[in-house]
């Protein structure tokens, strides 16, 4: 049975009263911040795609270069915002998982978008003079496209950080907790693959919290789909072992992780420091939540 101190107070209802704080507040942030993101998307989407679309200043091909799946993202927010506004966190973001895909064919699309932005603003005078007139428009305020094209994926870092806040202050035996800890985007970025014999290889990487997802770049001659990502390989996080081979000191040289899966192990090595233990924090992250 609990018992309080010497002034009465119970300590296990003082942390759970400290959740319960911790959580209201990251839940307020990420309604808050997911109310402004899905009026940004809005704004491109209404002003630019869909404005873009109906005049034909750039051809299909040209303005999927340039937004991706832009409205698919702007449709899942709208379907998130809902749940989120009513208190249903966990059903709200569990339901958003299948969205994710998403914003692993936006990643994948970025360098390309940047590329056809610049191309297009300095050889289509049409579409330069159109970009100009939306920016101007009072709804932007000082924002310009190539300042909101980056907002899916700088998204998704907030998502990471709000959900995994979410989770470390929630009780463990609440359905919330559980859905929180489901198949959820933790990280994306280049690493190198260093295999047994030969030079290391930049792979990029997506890693969910129940699977780790290598992959790599289409040749930049691919007709369909130049500047996207092939699935490699696949790795359940249930099944891998984590260990960092060096990369301790915390000095600016980055280090190892080692992945050992039943089948087949992988040595993954990072030149930058910080960017090495985000990984081994998201990396444990996904372990623990498959094995509790």
């Amino acid at each position: 049975m609990e018992t309080s101190g010497a002034g009465g107070r119970c300590p296990v209802q003082e942390q759970r009263a400290r959740w319960e704080r911790k959580r209201t507040c990251t839940a307020r942030e990420l309604l808050q911040s997911e109310r402004r993101y899905q009026e940004q998307l809005g704004l491109v989407a209404t002003y630019f795609v869909g404005i873009l679309r109906a005049k034909g200043t750039l051809r299909a091909a040209e303005r999927h270069a340039l937004f991706g799946p832009w409205e698919l993202i702007y449709g899942a927010s709208q379907d998130l915002l809902p749940y989120l506004e009513g208190g249903h966190w966990g059903q709200g973001l569990e339901s958003f998982c299948p969205h994710l895909e998403l914003y692993t064919q936006f990643a994948a699309n970025a360098e390309k978008s940047r590329t056809t932005l610049q191309e297009q603003l300095k050889k289509n005078k049409r579409f330069r003079r159109f970009v100009q007139l939306q920016e101007g428009r009072p709804e932007f305020g000082s924002l310009r496209l190539q300042d909101l094209l980056p907002l899916p994926l700088q998204r998704l870092q907030q998502y990471e950080n709000l959900v995994v806040a979410l989770a470390e202050n929630t009780v463990p035996s609440s359905p919330d907790h559980q859905q929180l800890t489901r198949r959820w985007f933790l990280r994306q970025g280049w690493l190198l693959v260093v295999p047994p014999r030969g030079e290391p290889r930049p792979r990029m990487f997506f890693l969910f919290s129940d699977v780790l997802l290598m992959a790599k770049p289409r040749p930049p001659l691919h007709l369909l789909q130049s500047g996207t990502f092939a699935c490699r390989a696949l790795y359940p996080m249930a099944q891998c072992q984590l260990h960092r081979v060096f990369g301790h000191s915390g000095g600016p040289c980055g280090g190892l992780l080692s992945l050992s899966f039943p089948h087949e192990k992988l040595l993954l090595m990072c030149t930058d420091q910080e960017e090495l233990l985000r990984w081994h924090h998201s990396l444990t992250l996904a372990i623990s939540s498959q094995k509790n």
